[in-house]
């Protein structure tokens, strides 16, 4: 009854309708497909800082967690990513793939286990080069006992569980 309406009024006539439905649901669509392709870090829920607003570069240089501060962002797959000085923040502008945590921040005994669980920032661990956070200590001393293996079917497990978060690339 609608389009007939429209159609009598001049707006639009059927098949323009039935266009523009289907363009709008084409769009959503493609919108839905960007927002899963862009690549992922977990993000604060308070702030929307990727992994907590604490700096990933002064894990590196400082070998510590350091907040980052108000006003020294960068912006980077997908998320804002707090820095401690504009030093570390063009560091991680030019090279990010060396600062991003490994499997973007999130749990990796909790990823062994087939578990996606966000990292904390304060329990974190170099591997290979690679920072690793963890959800708690009970995780951090278990990934302990044997960091290989646990590590390994971290690996195996983020192919599949990565695809499945939003925002992810499987870091």
């Amino acid at each position: 009854m609608v389009p007939m309406m429209a159609e009598k009024r001049g707006w639009l006539s059927c098949g323009a309708l039935a266009l523009l439905v289907i363009a709008g649901g084409q769009y959503l669509l493609s919108e839905a497909v960007t927002v899963q392709a862009a690549p992922a870090v977990w993000r604060d829920h308070a702030t929307g800082f990727a992994i907590g607003g604490y700096d990933p570069v002064a894990y590196h240089t400082q070998r510590r967690p350091v907040r980052g501060r108000n006003g020294l962002e960068h912006q980077w797959g997908g998320a804002a990513w707090r820095f401690f000085n504009s030093g570390n923040r063009d560091a991680f502008a030019k090279h990010p793939e060396i600062y991003v945590p490994r499997f973007a921040g999130y749990d990796a005994f909790a990823l062994s286990r087939g578990l996606t669980l966000q990292g904390e920032p304060l329990l974190w661990v170099f591997y290979k080069g690679r920072l690793l956070l963890f959800q708690n200590r009970k995780n951090l001393k278990l990934w302990k006992r044997n960091p290989d293996a646990v590590t390994k079917r971290a690996s195996i497990n983020w192919k599949k569980l990565g695809k499945d978060l939003p925002g992810t690339s499987g870091r």
